[in-house]
C-alpha cells in the first residue's frame, strides 16, 4: 500500500488531505464548531450518568434506536475512558478524513480513476455544516459516500451482497437521516443515468431494494413522537434557498468563504473547458441534481432536524463537481488537480486561523467554570450579539456545556428534541424550563441594543430555581443588576460569574 501511494502523487496529495484534516480538531485547544459543546455535554452524560454521581442525580439516560446517533455511539464508548470532551474531539476529527475518503473512493468507483475534479471537491469537506458541528449528520454523510462508492462500483448479484446492502443502509440511517436520504438519491442518480427503458426500474429496484429497510425503523421510531416534527413554512423562498448554496463553505470570514466557493466556481468551469464530450460523469451529475432538488424542497425542518437545505446544499454542490469528467490533456488535468488542492489547503487553512485566533479568548472564558461548585448547577445567560445570526459560525451560544465534562455539573444548554431523547431531566420542571435555547437572551430589534427586562427575568428565573452558579456572557458586568444571595466569582470582560453565596 506504502508503494502504490509513494508512486502515485495523487493517491499522496488526497492521503495528506485526509491527515491534514484532522489537525484544526485535535490540535486547537477549543474547536470553534456550533454545536460541539452540547454533544460533549450529552455524550458525557450518556457515559457517565448511568453509574450514578453527581450527573446521575440530574439526568437519565434512555438508549433505543433512532435516526440520529451517528457520534453518539462511538463518542459516549470512548468517554468511559476518555471523558466526553476528548472523546467527542476525536470522533469529531475523523469525520473530515473519512468524508475524504468517501469523496476519493466515489471519484474512483464513477469514473475510473480519482479525477482532478475531486481535489476541486475537497473544500466541501469543510461546509457550512461540519462548522456548526453537526456530528451525528457529518459522520453518517462520510458513511454515505462509502456505501455510494462500494454501490457504484459492485455489480450486487448474490444474496449476500443484498444482506451487505441492507445492513449498510440500517447504518447511515442509525447516523442521521437525512445522511441515508442523500444516500438513497445517490443511488437513485446512479440507476437513473443507467436507465434505457421503463422496465429497467423493476431491475433496480430489485438491486437496491435493501436501502429502504429503515423504513420499518422510521416508522416505529415516528409513531412514538408527539411532534410531526415537520415545518413547512418558507420565508423569503427565493433569497433563502439561493443562500444556502452561497453560504455552502460559511464559518469563517465572508470575504474568504464566499472568495472559495467563488473559486471552485470557477476552476470547475476552467476544468469543464478542458474537457472532451460528455462533460459530466452522467451518474453523479444526476445524483447531483436531485440533491440540488432536494435542498430547494426541502422544509426548514424535518423528522426534528433544523436546516436539512443547509445540510444538503454543500453535498449537491460537491457531487456536481465530482462529475466533472478528467481533462483530455493530462498536463491540464494535473494542473487543475493541483489548483483543486491549493484551494482545499486555503480552506482548511482559514478554518486553523479563525480557530485558533478565537481559541485563547474561549480558554480564559471556560476558565471561568473553576468557579462553579463540582456536580453543582450553572445557569447560562448568553446575550445574542446582533439580530441576525453573523456569518461567523462560533461556539458561544452553547460554551458554557463544558460545566457538564469539566464540573460534572447541570447546565441549561442541553439539546432536548421531541423523541430524540437520549438524555432527559430527572425533574419535569428542569426539562421543561431549562433546555437548550433557555441560554439566549435578545436584543431590541432593530436597534440591537440590550434589553434590560429579558435579562432581569431570566436571572431571576435561575434564582428562583436555586442555581449555584449564574454565568452571563455578552455584556458588562457593570450592567448587570444585581442577584441577591449571589456574589461575583470572576469576570472577564463581557463575562461574569455569579455564584451563590452559602
Amino acid at each position: 500500500m506504502y508503494k502504490a501511494i509513494a508512486g502515485n502523487p495523487r493517491a499522496a496529495i488526497m492521503v495528506l488531505a485526509a491527515l491534514l484534516a484532522a489537525l484544526p480538531v485535535l490540535l486547537i485547544p477549543v474547536p470553534g464548531f456550533v454545536d460541539v459543546p452540547a454533544h460533549l455535554a450529552r455524550h458525557h452524560i450518556l457515559a457517565m450518568a448511568p453509574s450514578g454521581g453527581p450527573l446521575g442525580r440530574y439526568f437519565n439516560v434512555h438508549w433505543y434506536w433512532m435516526a440520529n446517533l451517528g457520534a453518539d455511539i462511538p463518542s459516549s464508548i470512548l468517554a468511559r475512558w476518555l471523558g466526553g470532551e476528548l472523546a467527542t474531539r476525536l470522533v469529531a476529527a475523523a469525520i473530515a478524513p473519512l468524508t475524504i475518503a468517501g469523496l476519493v473512493l466515489l471519484s474512483r468507483a464513477a469514473q475510473g480513476r480519482v479525477t482532478a475534479s475531486a481535489a476541486l471537491a475537497l473544500p466541501f469537506v469543510f461546509s457550512q455544516p461540519w462548522m456548526w458541528g453537526f456530528l451525528n449528520y457529518g459522520l453518517g454523510l462520510a458513511l454515505a459516500l462509502l456505501v455510494a462508492a462500494w454501490v457504484y462500483a459492485k455489480p450486487r448479484e448474490r444474496w449476500t451482497d443484498a444482506i451487505a446492502l441492507g445492513a449498510a443502509g440500517l447504518i447511515v440511517w442509525t447516523a442521521h437521516m437525512a445522511a441515508w436520504v442523500v444516500l438513497l438519491l445517490i443511488v437513485a442518480g446512479g440507476e437513473l443515468a443507467q436507465l434505457r427503458q421503463v422496465r429497467d426500474a423493476w431491475a433496480a429496484l430489485r438491486r437496491n431494494w435493501p436501502l429502504l429497510l429503515p423504513i420499518v425503523p422510521l416508522v416505529l421510531w415516528r409513531t412514538q413522537s408527539s411532534d410531526a416534527g415537520f415545518t413547512f413554512e418558507y420565508f423569503d423562498y427565493v433569497h433563502s434557498k439561493a443562500a444556502v448554496f452561497a453560504e455552502a463553505l460559511r464559518g469563517t470570514w465572508k470575504a474568504v468563504d464566499l472568495g472559495l466557493l467563488a473559486a471552485v466556481f470557477a476552476m470547475s468551469l476552467v476544468a469543464l473547458l478542458c474537457v472532451g464530450r460528455p462533460r459530466f460523469e452522467p451518474r453523479l451529475l444526476i445524483s447531483g441534481l436531485l440533491l440540488t432538488a432536494g435542498a430547494l424542497a426541502a422544509p426548514i425542518t424535518l423528522l426534528n432536524s433544523w436546516g436539512t437545505d443547509v445540510r444538503t446544499a454543500p453535498v449537491a454542490l460537491m457531487l456536481l463537481v465530482l462529475s466533472i469528467r478528467p481533462a483530455q490533456d493530462a498536463g491540464r488535468e494535473r494542473l487543475i488537480y493541483l489548483a483543486g488542492a491549493a484551494l482545499f489547503v486555503a480552506k482548511l487553512g482559514s478554518v486553523a486561523l479563525f480557530w485558533a485566533e478565537r481559541s485563547p479568548m474561549l480558554e480564559r472564558r471556560l476558565a471561568l467554570l473553576e468557579a462553579v461548585p463540582r456536580g453543582g448547577k450553572l445557569g447560562y445567560l448568553y446575550v445574542l450579539p446582533t439580530c441576525d445570526y453573523p456569518w461567523q459560525l462560533v461556539p458561544d451560544e452553547k460554551l458554557a456545556s463544558y460545566a457538564v465534562a469539566r464540573r460534572d455539573a447541570f447546565v441549561n444548554t442541553l439539546f432536548m428534541v421531541d423523541n430524540a431523547r437520549l438524555v432527559t431531566m430527572r425533574d419535569p420542571h428542569m426539562q421543561q424550563r431549562w433546555s437548550g435555547g433557555s441560554q439566549d437572551v435578545a436584543r431590541r430589534c432593530p436597534q440591537g441594543t440590550i434589553d434590560p427586562k429579558p435579562l432581569r427575568d431570566g436571572l431571576a428565573a435561575l434564582r428562583a430555581d436555586s442555581f449555584d452558579a449564574i454565568w452571563v456572557s455578552g455584556v458588562d458586568g457593570r450592567a448587570l443588576p444585581a442577584v441577591p444571595g449571589y456574589r461575583v466569582a470572576a469576570s472577564l470582560p463581557g463575562e461574569t460569574m455569579l455564584v451563590r453565596e452559602r
